[in-house]
């Protein structure tokens, strides 16, 4: 099992670093010239190791390992410090960070609970995470200057797993704002503004944006816009579009029923999953200037990410041999890279990455 997340680092021309793997840059000449950090995660039965993968050197180092448990989170603070999550138990969590330059470990949270998601803001001065514990309590803490917040959200009735199930903190990109995402729950029409879908505002942590009630009820799968404050989610209309400081929304697209939404480095375009009449996943890509919808490989694919403007990876899928957990299909284990002009896409050197969650991109 591997998840990846990337960060950019400075090229040998000092140009825009794209992530890659070593791999990609091989047979990918749009990623080649520049420089990437990526850091990966395989798992066996007896825990976890975080690798990085640089451009500068053609051998991994490893960083951490991690108990056995729930694949770690992880993710890039800077250029220079990562962070993952780990998990014992149901009962007890953590999250770590380590400094490249010297591999100093540092535990910055220990929790009662599970922390299913977390997320540092982008100058790395704020730090998200989600807690569910064994009580069913759910809370939101943001750390910030010593200083922690702890918003308490609706009570956990239930966990399913479901193919619009999404768990996602994600900072805005100047870090005004914070996304939560937690559709796991289910119980936002409790109280829309500790429920399961909403908008903090970073400066005073009061919340600036929940989705309209009725047709917003179910909003899920929302990412931000690269370079603005402007926020895209999915709801019973469609993908729906709301600008920080608005207090309405607007519809992007109606009736487009997406699943891993992810926006383009130039804020062009957005790829995600879509399925076709016969529940088969297919990664396709939305023009913002258009508005219209493109396709990409013919076979099943799914959960896109970008890497730059012009290059994509995502899982493959194929038929469930036994029952799945979601859907008709699942991930082969394999990732694909997509070149966005030569439209075609050539495998990766990852062949076990089972869920849409364990493949993710982050960029800082």
């Amino acid at each position: 099992m591997i998840a990846i997340a990337a960060c950019s680092a400075p090229s040998a021309t000092g140009s825009s670093a794209s992530p890659t793997s070593s791999a990609t840059a091989s047979t990918s000449s749009s990623s080649a010239a520049s420089g990437y950090r990526v850091l990966v995660v395989t798992t066996a039965l007896n825990g976890s190791q975080i690798l990085l993968f640089d451009s500068a050197s053609s051998a991994p180092q490893q960083l951490a390992s991690v108990p056995s448990g729930a694949a770690p989170t992880v993710t890039f603070v800077s250029t220079d410090k990562i962070a993952y999550s780990q998990s014992a138990s149901a009962s007890s969590s953590q999250i770590l960070t380590v400094d490249l330059s010297t591999h100093a470990t540092t535990t910055e949270v220990t929790a009662a609970g599970l922390i299913p998601a977390f997320d540092y803001s982008h100058d790395g001065t704020m730090l998200a995470y989600l807690l569910h514990d064994q009580s069913g309590k759910a809370s939101l803490h943001v750390r910030r200057n010593g200083k922690e917040f702890t918003l308490n959200l609706n009570p956990i009735p239930g966990r399913g797993v479901g193919r619009d199930d999404e768990l996602r903190l994600e900072y805005a990109p100047d870090d005004q704002y914070l996304l939560m995402v937690d559709t796991f729950v289910g119980n936002q029409a409790q109280a829309p503004e500790t429920g399961q879908f909403l908008v903090l505002r970073t400066s005073d942590n009061t919340v600036a944006f929940v989705p309209p009630s009725g047709t917003s009820s179910n909003a899920t799968m929302a990412t931000w816009a690269a370079h603005r404050d402007r926020l895209y989610y999915r709801d019973q209309v469609g993908v729906r579009v709301w600008d920080a400081g608005t207090t309405s929304v607007g519809t992007l697209a109606a009736a487009l029923d997406w699943y891993d939404p992810a926006v383009s480095p130039d804020d062009r375009s957005i790829a995600y999953t879509t399925f076709d009449t016969q529940s088969v996943p297919h990664v396709q890509l939305l023009d913002l200037q258009s508005n219209q919808s493109t396709p990409t490989a013919t076979s099943p694919r799914s959960h896109p990410i970008f890497l730059t403007t012009s290059l994509l990876w995502y899982l493959e899928e194929q038929p469930c041999q036994s029952e799945c957990l979601g859907g008709p299909s699942q991930s082969s284990g394999k990732v694909f890279a997509y070149n966005l002009q030569s439209r075609s896409d050539s495998s990766l050197p990852f062949t076990d990455v089972h869920t849409l969650s364990e493949l993710g991109v982050g960029g800082r």
